[in-house]
């Protein structure tokens, strides 16, 4: 399977304070997942969109990333794309790394699904599928 590096994630407690102090710039709209209960959206630097960043704010304590904020703002997760689900899982498989979510849509992807899962060394790796789910 070939997989590319889609985003960096990092987890804020607020999106446009961040971008207020930060050298990103917003790219598209800022939406809420009701899934991964965040506020989120994407940004690049102003001369280069091709590095992207998710900008994640958890609205409460019951989002999974919640705890992310007891800490300073550091980056959270690497997004890889992958062409299909079944690819990825064929790669989480093959690598044995551990699933932390079953697929679901992604409201900042428009459907597309998206999964996480840790590899053996704890770090956090979100799969983005081509592919739309319900």
């Amino acid at each position: 399977m070939s997989t590319s590096v889609h985003h960096f994630g990092i987890v804020v407690k607020g999106i446009e304070s961040y971008l207020g102090q930060s050298l990103w710039t917003i790219r598209g709209q800022v939406v809420t997942d009701p899934i991964q209960r965040c506020r989120l959206c994407m940004a690049a630097l102003p001369t280069d969109t091709t590095a992207l960043i998710e900008i994640v704010e958890p609205l409460d304590e019951a989002s999974p990333v919640w705890r992310a904020l007891q800490r300073t703002p550091t980056w959270h997760h690497v997004c890889l794309r992958a062409s299909t689900m079944q690819a990825a899982d064929a790669l989480i498989r093959e690598k044995r790394l551990l699933p932390v979510t079953p697929w679901q849509p992604a409201v900042l992807f428009n459907g597309r699904a998206i999964r996480f899962v840790y590899t053996r060394s704890r770090e956090l790796v979100e799969f983005l599928s081509d592919e739309v789910t319900s």
